[in-house]
């Protein structure tokens, strides 16, 4: 019994070592993975950090540098350095100016490592102490006049000179310049775009000027940020694209020689036309015809005044256009309201029209309070030299409505497809042996200006595009903002979603499963 005894407790001691033991030695080895596992993390984050070795996951490729902007890089003529006013650890620290610093460090990505062909001249980044050093940024105060000195501002300076004369002085950009706001939210980052047109304007690249007409009513204030315009985020677009707004009332004034695009934008009234009963009087749309027979390209928004618009429309009818703005449009079929007065757009998908909105049918357009756009050339009364196309259009069952009595269907006016809204006439014209293009774009609805800042709707990317065609143009329009909507992990795509919850809650689970059943069986065969 003595032996029997004594066998069973060496027996137990001995598992007990076992258990011991492998315990042990499993308490050991999770030690070491952990160990690893902390240390790969800081050494591997470390690394990132320090070379900005950062993966883009972002649907609007929010961090990652457009092969459009390398395109325009190759304009610029002497190296460009771009400074921060802050150390890194502070620029790292503030989300939305890492972000500038990222695109920054992008750029000077393109003018060195992507630079195969030596195109794109040397862009530096560097990074200071505005507070320790502060000498060295007295200069670029001076060129931040009449608003406080942030040492959130991005400086960005060149050498490039251009006929004796000196370089260009430094561009001083505020922090909230890189962002695109709507109705005080940040809805966009526009950096890209932003260091572009700094790029430019410092490679002596002159800023375009775009021009919208006054004395007609227009209900634009004095001012894009004037509280009376009722198209600021409209008029801001065009501040975002690198153009410089000005206000002109052509029966007093003369258009800017940088001027490419003039903007008639819901006058209330008619436009001045030549009176033969008076020769010496001054006729506005002498110089509309003019500017544009010189290349130069009108946008048109007019919407159901209920007034015609004599004069204005006999030059749009040259052009192949006339604006029912007696009859508002009503469109059951596409209808976004109770009256279905504000509906989403049927897109065209043959012509220049359709061009410009081909990337955008997957979203809608809005439209509000539209007149019909008739369009008075056929195909056959086209000619080699102008071209007309629509770009988007009602249902076919829309109706137009001047009273309950007088109303329009689309075939009353040749269109039984549907009402056409916003349409797009160019000219041909040949110049010293070159070919040049002019446009006139004609819509029926000014109020579809007001979502050009809508995330839900396509009525800005769609603008957006239709500015690329102003000949003659070298600023950067195509080079939109990028939506800060999806902005982290929320803009990993559904199937990479769907990927990754599949990786965690059934792979992950089953090798852990596995692996310990391995574990438990080696432990009972020993």
């Amino acid at each position: 019994m003595k032996n029997n005894a004594s066998t069973e407790a060496s027996a137990k001691k001995v598992q007990l070592k076992r258990r011991l033991k492998y315990g042990g030695l499993s308490v050991a080895l999770s030690a070491v993975v952990i160990a690893v596992v902390v240390i790969a993390n800081v050494v591997f984050t470390s690394i990132i950090r320090k070379n900005n070795a950062y993966t883009d996951l972002t649907n609007s490729q929010l961090f990652t540098l457009s092969d459009t902007s390398k395109e325009y890089l190759k304009q610029i003529k002497a190296p460009i350095t771009i400074k921060f006013a802050v150390p890194i650890d502070t620029i790292k620290s503030n989300s939305q100016l890492f972000m500038v610093y990222l695109t920054a460090t992008q750029f000077a990505d393109a003018s060195t490592k992507d630079d195969k062909n030596d195109e794109i001249p040397d862009i530096k980044v560097e990074y200071f102490d505005s507070f320790k050093f502060p000498a060295q940024f007295e200069k670029y105060k001076q060129l931040t006049s009449g608003t406080e000195w942030q040492s959130s501002n991005v400086i960005i300076e060149s050498t490039y000179e251009e006929d004796g004369e000196q370089a260009a002085l430094p561009v001083v950009y505020s922090l909230n310049s890189f962002f695109t706001t709507s109705e005080n939210k940040t809805v966009g980052f526009n950096g890209e775009r932003r260091f572009l047109l700094a790029f430019l304007q410092l490679a002596g690249v002159a800023q375009p000027v775009v021009v919208f007409t006054t004395g007609h009513g227009e209900p634009i204030g004095t001012s894009p940020k004037d509280t009376n315009n009722q198209y600021t985020d409209f008029m801001s677009m065009f501040e975002e694209l690198g153009f410089r707004i000005e206000y002109s009332d052509l029966t007093k004034t003369e258009l800017d020689k940088d001027c490419r695009l003039i903007v008639i934008l819901d006058p209330q009234r008619d436009f001045i036309g030549k009176e033969l009963s008076s020769l010496d009087n001054v006729s506005e749309l002498d110089k509309v015809a003019d500017f544009v027979s010189h290349h130069g390209s009108i946008m048109v928004f007019l919407g159901p005044t209920g007034y015609e618009y004599t004069n204005l429309s006999h030059y749009l009818e040259e052009w192949g256009v006339k604006v029912q703005t007696t009859y508002t449009i009503e469109d059951g079929v596409n209808t976004l309201s109770p009256d279905n007065r504000s509906f989403s757009v049927v897109y065209t998908t043959d012509g220049l029209g359709a061009s410009v909105q081909k990337n955008y049918r997957n979203l809608r357009t809005k439209f509000q309070y539209a007149a019909p756009v008739q369009i008075l050339f056929d195909e056959k009364s086209e000619t080699m030299s102008m071209k007309i196309s629509s770009s988007f259009r009602t249902s076919p069952q829309a109706r137009a409505y001047a009273s309950d009595t007088d109303v329009l269907a689309p075939s009353d006016i040749g269109k039984a497809d549907g009402f056409d809204l916003f349409v797009v006439s160019s000219k041909l014209k040949y110049e010293n042996n070159e070919d040049y293009n002019s446009y006139v774009l004609t819509c029926g609805c000014p109020e579809m200006l007001k979502y050009c800042n809508s995330q839900a709707y396509a009525n800005r990317g769609i603008l957006n595009v239709l500015l690329t065609r102003i000949p003659l143009l070298k600023m950067p329009v195509d080079v939109d903002y990028k939506r800060l909507e999806n902005y982290g992990l929320t803009s990993v795509t559904s199937n990479a979603v769907r990927g990754w919850t599949i990786v965690l809650a059934v792979v992950m689970p089953v090798v852990v499963l596995g692996v310990g059943t391995v574990i438990v069986v080696r432990r009972k065969r020993h």
